[in-house]
């Protein structure tokens, strides 16, 4: 028997989901998919991770989708023995470096280069670009790894990865049975960075004096008003959002029981049925054709898309993200899909979008909000 539990915190404007699952009553895995709030002061989200998670801040897996502080700035609380992240290239790191310096200090930028510094304990695997040619990401491919196998018995041992392509399986089982599988997503946004490049040059800027630690500072001064009209010709893309899959390897219907206790002061089972068990959380990636032609085609032929009961909204519902398209683009998505948005209820930025909200339903999108009250939590659990 398996049972598991998959659960959306109330940390309004930012991301804390986790899951866990019980195979024979006995052992336990424990999943987090990122974790922070804008929503909340960090000591009060510091109790409120520890409260939610019962005291037992030991992380099996812990997915960083990506480095603004609102998605990470609660990560410190947890013990994660696996740490997973997107590869970012130096270029891309620079970037993320520059937004900080013309803009606002939101990405964490040690976390997105020396992660192995801040997590000495745990093991870090960085997830490829999907069908990278960069240089950066392929230089020691006997640490490329396209699949990895997780013995429920003895999830704690070192796997000796360095990096895994995109769209690798990270399978979790027993001796004898597969019981769940997640499955990472890292869209390749080595263009956007290009584009940068291409404008810098445009501009006659001297891009070694740029990225070079020891000047890039004066010179970044300097050139401050033609840096930031490229940012915003070029515009904030998130595309370096780690998406990941989460389902059941079992291949039966399962009871499912949505609860939410929003309507009253006890838990609502919101749902009580047959349903399909698999999620993807998209962080806040913004969609595009290359998620649809690559990831939804790779799910899609693999008997995966369909088994899809639930999906994580991007980015807080930011009409941006093109968050609607996450079912409307697939018609495999016809049928009934619980969507979950995770927004501050006094938030600044305008999410979720009503016109967001208007399509997913007008495309069967059943939509649900988790703000930082804690009335809005959600959470399912199903039995296998």
């Amino acid at each position: 028997m398996v049972r598991f539990t998959r659960t959306f915190h109330t940390v309004g404007q930012g991301a804390f989901y986790s899951e866990k699952i019980e195979y024979n009553d006995k052992q336990v895995f424990r999943m987090v998919y990122d974790c922070g709030s804008k929503s909340i002061p960090e000591s009060l989200l510091a109790k409120r991770i520890k409260s939610d998670l019962a005291n037992n801040v030991d992380i099996d897996i812990l997915f960083i989708s990506h480095f603004d502080k609102d998605h990470i700035n609660g990560i410190y609380n947890l013990n994660p023995k696996l740490i997973i992240i997107p590869f970012l290239s130096k270029d891309q790191i620079f970037l993320l470096k520059l937004y900080n310096e013309l803009y606002e200090n939101v990405y964490d930028i040690k976390l997105a280069e020396t992660p192995e510094e801040l997590f000495q304990e745990a093991e870090v695997i960085r997830v490829l670009p999907d069908d990278s040619n960069n240089d950066d990401s392929n230089n020691d491919d006997s640490n490329t790894f396209s699949e990895i196998n997780i013995n429920i018995d003895q999830p704690h041992k070192r796997k000796n990865i360095k990096k895994l392509k995109s769209k690798s399986i990270i399978q979790l089982s027993t001796d004898v049975n597969s019981l769940w599988e997640y499955i990472p997503y890292n869209p390749n946004w080595n263009k956007y960075a290009e584009s940068f490049k291409e404008k810098i040059l445009e501009e006659d800027l001297d891009w070694e004096k740029l990225t070079n630690p020891s000047s890039n500072s004066s010179y970044i001064k300097k050139n401050l008003s033609i840096l930031k009209n490229i940012y915003d010709k070029l515009g904030k893309k998130n595309l370096h959002s780690l998406i990941v899959y989460s389902n059941s390897t079992i291949d039966n219907c399962i009871s499912i029981k949505f609860f939410s206790n929003k309507f009253n002061l006890y838990n609502k089972c919101l749902y009580n049925r047959f349903y399909h068990s698999g999620c993807i959380y998209f962080g806040d990636i913004t969609f595009n054709s290359e998620i649809e032609n690559s990831f939804y085609k790779f799910l899609s032929e693999s008997k995966r898309l369909q088994k899809i009961g639930l999906l994580q909204v991007p980015h807080h519902g930011s009409i941006d993200s093109k968050g609607h398209k996450i079912i409307s683009s697939n018609y495999l998505f016809r049928k009934p899909i619980i969507c979950i948005i995770s927004v501050g209820e006094f938030n600044q930025y305008g999410h979720p979008s009503a016109y967001l909200i208007q399509e997913l339903q007008r495309n069967n999108g059943i939509v649900l909000m988790v703000t930082e009250a804690s009335s809005t939590l959600i959470y399912l659990e199903g039995f296998i």
